[in-house]
């Protein structure tokens, strides 16, 4: 494989689409990356005590095994099952086509997001996990149409960001204003 194919492999990303929007087409896998970067930087204005570099080189590579594994519905939990099966196998063909000279990145970087145990990596799900509200911000139908309450809101993001008050407060203001936009659906009473 010639090095310039190799380069091409992470070029790849901007061809996975996303279940979320930009406008009127699917959000690309490398978009959700950009704006993930973009947010991580303003909360490590707020959040103290973070390795940046560590937190964007954890980015950066946290989705690239999408080029071969694809995205997931985080809501589909059959989906989500087989997810990590499917990230490892791309991950194994990532290490063989990737250059080498960011092979090491890669790997550490990867490791570090799927073990969870650091406090940049714990920040960077957190990340991960509310770029795709903010993305959404846009569309009401979507949250309609997914039925996006304040309770699966709340189960889909608080888990993971816990350990920031920052983000904590962050997510309770975003509650506030959703409800307010009429975003977030109201749950349905029991009959």
């Amino acid at each position: 494989m010639h090095e310039i194919d190799k380069i091409y492999e992470w070029y790849k990303l901007k061809q996975v689409n996303r279940y979320t929007n930009v406008l009127a087409r699917k959000e690309t896998a490398s978009e959700h990356v950009y704006s993930s970067l973009i947010l991580a930087q303003y909360f490590l204005k707020k959040i103290k005590g973070l390795n940046e570099s560590k937190v964007m080189k954890i980015l950066l590579y946290h989705d690239l095994c999408e080029v071969y594994s694809g995205d997931v519905y985080s809501f589909d939990k059959k989906e989500l099952e087989e997810k990590g099966r499917a990230e490892n196998e791309a991950v194994k063909k990532l290490l063989k086509t990737l250059p080498r000279e960011i092979v090491p990145d890669f790997e550490e970087s990867w490791k570090e997001w799927k073990e969870r145990k650091t406090r940049e990596s714990k920040f960077c799900k957190a990340i991960d996990v509310i770029d795709p509200a903010i993305n959404e911000l846009w569309r009401p139908e979507a949250w309609k149409k997914f039925g996006y309450t304040e309770k699966k809101f709340r189960e889909t993001k608080e888990p993971y960001i816990q350990q920031f008050p920052e983000l904590k407060q962050f997510l309770e203001e975003m509650i506030i204003e959703y409800k307010k936009r009429g975003l977030i659906v109201k749950e349905q009473m029991p009959e």
